[in-house]
C-alpha cells in the first residue's frame, strides 16, 4: 500500500489514455517534482501491469473503463485531499508547477483552476474554454503578455477541460453525481461541468505561472459538426436557461471564418429534439452553491472509498 501524508493538501490523478509510455513519463515527471504534501493516483482500466513497482509511490486504481470521464470518476473516489489535480497522460510538469494555482484557492468563490499548457507550436497558452464567436466550449488560448489571472468577470474563461485542471474535491464529487455516468464524451462532461459552476456561482480561473508541458500530451477528440452543437446547446439550454445565447451573424461568422462549422450551427439551432435526453442527464441541484459549501470547505477530507483499488 502506497504511503501518503495524513495531511496531503493535493491529490494528483494520472489517468492512462491508450499509451502506457507515455502514461509513464507523466507519472515519472509527477514524482520527480512532487511536495510533500501530495498524494498521487494512477488510474487505468486494469490492463496496466506497473513494470517498474510503482506501487510504493502511487496508488493504482483500476477503473470501469478507458473512457476519461469514467477514469476520473473512478479515481476520486480514492483520492484523499482537498484538492484534486488532473494531469492527463502525456503531459510534463516541473518543480513548484502547483504552487500558484494552488493559491487561488485560497479565495472561497473559486470552484477550479487551469494550468497555462505549452508546447503545442506557438507562443499562445492554451487554456480552458468559453463561449464565444458562435461556438460553444471553444479552447481558449492566451498570449505570454496577458494577465495571469482571468475569471468569469472578464470573459475570458468559462470552464476547464478533464485533461488537465485542479478543483476542490467536494464540488468535483458533486459534479461527477450530478451527470449520468451514460454521459461520456470528455468535451460534453467539460462543457456541463462548467455551466453547472456558473449556475451555482462559482469561478474557474486561469493560472498562467502553472505552466505544463503537453507536447506529447493526448488531447480530446473535439470535431466540429452537427452533434457537437446540438449537444452543447442542449447543455446550456438545460443548465442556464435564463443565458443569452449567441446570435444567428455571430453563429454564421464562426461557421464560416472561425472553428464552427455550417453542420455545428444547424445543431445549435435544432437542440430542442435533445432537450430530454439532458433533463436526464443532468441533475440541476447536486452542485452546491458558494454559500451552501462554505461552511464544508475547511472540514476534513472525506475518506476515500476502496472499492476499485486494483
Amino acid at each position: 500500500m502506497p504511503k501518503f501524508p495524513r495531511t496531503a493538501r493535493i491529490s494528483i490523478v494520472i489517468p492512462l489514455q491508450r499509451d502506457e509510455a507515455l502514461f509513464e513519463e507523466t507519472l515519472l515527471s509527477v514524482l520527480e517534482n512532487q511536495p510533500d504534501d501530495c498524494q498521487v493516483v494512477g488510474v487505468h482500466n486494469g490492463t496496466y501491469s506497473d513494470p517498474f513497482d510503482l506501487g510504493d509511490e502511487v496508488e493504482l486504481v483500476t477503473a470501469r473503463s478507458s473512457n476519461l470521464i469514467d477514469l476520473v470518476r473512478d479515481a476520486t473516489d480514492a483520492t484523499i485531499a482537498p484538492i484534486v489535480h488532473v494531469l492527463g497522460t502525456g503531459m510534463k510538469v516541473n518543480k513548484d508547477w502547483m504552487a500558484k494555482a494552488l493559491e487561488q484557492f485560497e479565495e472561497l468563490k473559486v470552484a477550479a483552476v487551469t494550468p497555462a499548457l505549452t508546447g503545442q507550436g506557438s507562443g499562445d497558452l492554451r487554456t480552458g474554454w468559453s463561449d464565444f464567436g458562435g461556438r460553444y466550449c471553444n479552447p481558449c488560448a492566451i498570449a505570454p503578455g496577458e494577465s495571469k489571472r482571468r475569471g468569469n468577470a472578464s470573459g475570458a474563461i468559462q470552464g476547464f477541460f478533464l485533461n488537465a485542471f485542479f478543483v476542490r474535491r467536494r464540488l468535483l464529487v458533486s459534479l461527477l453525481d450530478a451527470v449520468a455516468p451514460a454521459m461520456n464524451d470528455p468535451v460534453a462532461v467539460s462543457y456541463a461541468f462548467g455551466c453547472l459552476l456558473k449556475r451555482a456561482g462559482w469561478n474557474v480561473l486561469v493560472e498562467k505561472e502553472c505552466q505544463i508541458d503537453s507536447q506529447n500530451a493526448l488531447g480530446l477528440d473535439d470535431d466540429s459538426d452537427f452533434a457537437r452543437g446540438q449537444c452543447l446547446a442542449a447543455i446550456r439550454s438545460r443548465v442556464l436557461p435564463t443565458e443569452p445565447t449567441e446570435g444567428f451573424s455571430s453563429m454564421i461568422q464562426s461557421a464560416v471564418l472561425g472553428a464552427g462549422s455550417l453542420g455545428e450551427m444547424i445543431g445549435m439551432l435544432r437542440h430542442r429534439g435533445n432537450m430530454a435526453v439532458m433533463r436526464r442527464a443532468i441533475d440541476l441541484k447536486s452542485v452546491s452553491t458558494v454559500e451552501q459549501l462554505s461552511c464544508l470547505i475547511q472540514a476534513p477530507a472525506i475518506e476515500p472509498s476502496r472499492r476499485r483499488a486494483a
